[in-house]
């Protein structure tokens, strides 16, 4: 008995030790501001790790920075070494400045420059926050790289080139042109007219888009309304409202489209495919599936349907007619099934190649 309150007694002192040790970190901090010309046509660039950034659109033809550190160590002349060795490089050569977040060595010294290499990090990442508030033209052109931190930008709408890794990013106003890359974190977005994103393992929100497209894995997609699709997909899914045209590929990924307009075109493998609505008549759809299901609605539509099919099912509505079977191997159940839909002239082109998986037409 007496050793087991001993030895409750001594987890309940490290207990306490430990979470002082964690309340009795030091902080310490400075702020840089700085302010330089820069016009609508200027460009920044900005590098940047352990931090947020909060990007802001104004009238004047400058660019105002201030920049917050803080860090945080258990002794005091050890944060403020620290924070003395964190100085942002800033460079500004006709309409274009350039920003990098620099932590700099200990020492120049070779031994230290030896023990350095040995022990790359004389720092914990989470003990460093070097946020970046920025004013800039509304047009002026931004590149920023980012680890380790949020991304906000509003009242702004120029060209955007972006490589985010482990932090969100909110856009809250249109955009015209943006380039984004991005790994571990969420983008949410109001509109992006023309856009190119390449991301891994997050969240991609998107109201409107006229032309989209998207290179991704591992991702949950919202997108409202987009015009044309491009996507290559691979362990995600998605979920779209309002579709123009749509072209691609899907592999181990679900796809959900609530209403279409114009065409599909998409190669899939191990993925589900639902199409609730195909709102233009006479809408060309190609597909080359293995090892999926696909459930399109053709409520309304004209066409004429063509199927290449190894295994798997196929299901089509009792409305079909003309419908022919052309049995190519009955081994392998390699077959070709030919058949009309539609009461309209003008039809479009439904062709669709398979291997297994499950094909499903409905009214």
């Amino acid at each position: 008995m007496k050793t087991t309150f001993y030895n409750l007694t001594l987890a309940i002192l490290f207990l306490l030790f430990s979470i002082h040790s964690i309340w009795s970190q030091e902080k310490v901090s400075k702020t840089i501001e700085k302010t330089y010309p820069l016009t609508n046509t200027g460009e920044l660039h900005l590098d940047n790790k352990y931090g947020n950034i909060i990007i802001n659109g104004w009238q004047e033809n400058t660019i105002q920075i201030v920049v917050e550190i803080e860090v945080s160590k258990k002794k005091k002349e050890d944060a403020l070494d620290l924070l003395a060795r964190i100085n942002p490089k800033i460079n500004s050569t006709n309409d274009f400045i350039s920003i990098t977040s620099l932590i700099e060595e200990k020492s120049n010294s070779m031994f230290s420059r030896l023990f350095e290499k040995a022990n790359p990090f004389d720092f914990d990442k989470a003990n460093i926050q070097i946020n970046y508030d920025i004013y800039l033209p509304q047009n002026a052109e931004i590149n920023i790289t980012n680890k380790f931190g949020d991304i906000i930008m509003s009242g702004w709408n120029g060209k955007l080139k972006m490589n985010q890794q482990h932090g969100d990013i909110w856009i809250n106003k249109s955009l015209e042109n943006a380039n984004i890359e991005m790994k571990f974190g969420k983008l949410k977005t109001k509109s992006i007219t023309y856009g190119n994103i390449q991301f891994k393992n997050g969240e991609i929100d998107i109201e409107e888009s006229k032309e989209l497209k998207i290179n991704s894995s591992g991702t949950t997609i919202s997108i409202e309304n987009v015009a044309s699709l491009e996507i290559h997909s691979s362990k995600d899914k998605i979920n779209i409202q309002q579709l123009g045209n749509i072209k691609g590929e899907l592999m181990f990924s679900n796809m959900n489209l609530n209403s279409v307009s114009d065409d599909i075109n998409l190669t899939m493998e191990v993925a589900d495919f639902w199409v609730s609505k195909l709102k233009k008549s006479n809408t060309n759809v190609i597909i080359t599936q293995e090892s999926s299901e696909l459930n399109i609605n053709i409520s309304g539509t004209s066409i004429d349907f063509n199927a290449s099919l190894e295994q798997g099912v196929l299901r089509i509505p009792k409305s079909f007619t003309n419908i022919k079977t052309d049995m190519i191997d009955k081994r392998k159940r390699i077959r070709d099934v030919s058949a009309s839909y539609g009461k309209n002239s003008s039809k479009g082109k439904f062709q669709i190649i398979g291997k297994k998986g499950i094909i499903v037409l409905s009214e």
